[in-house]
């Protein structure tokens, strides 16, 4: 009977080694499972951004600052300060280019720099469409 309640006692403690040693793994896949949204949620609202640019700019080529106002207008969660906007009309092609680029900082960025990584991910969307007169 004595030996039954240690070794119920070791079990326990078993138990807490184990979920120290598995949390640490738990919480980088969780951390990595958010900024993977995180990264597709801006890249979406990016492609977004330089369509609508593009939209504004088949009816109004010359036009670059209300195109890039209208491209920032789709883009008001992200970081303005990391956000560039280039606008291409192209009158022989009879085109209009709306190029998107942010610069993500990952939430993660301390432990990618204590690796040697790089925390930041460049994303850059293009939205291209024919003027209309």
């Amino acid at each position: 009977m004595r030996q039954s309640r240690r070794f119920a006692w070791y079990e326990r403690g078993q138990a807490l080694v184990e979920f120290v040693l598995v949390l640490p793994l738990l919480l980088l896949l969780l951390l990595g499972i958010a900024e993977f949204a995180i990264a597709v949620l801006s890249y979406n609202t990016l492609a977004d951004a330089a369509r609508q640019g593009a939209r504004y700019g088949i009816v109004h080529p010359d036009d670059v600052a209300t195109i890039e106002a209208v491209a920032r207008d789709a883009t008001s969660w992200l970081d303005q300060d990391a956000l560039t906007f280039t606008v291409n009309s192209d009158m022989g092609a009879r085109t209009v280019s709306v190029l998107a680029e942010y610069d993500l900082n990952l939430i993660s960025g301390v432990v990618i720099e204590a690796v040697g990584g790089n925390p930041t991910v460049h994303l850059h969307a293009i939205s291209t469409m024919q003027v209309e007169y």
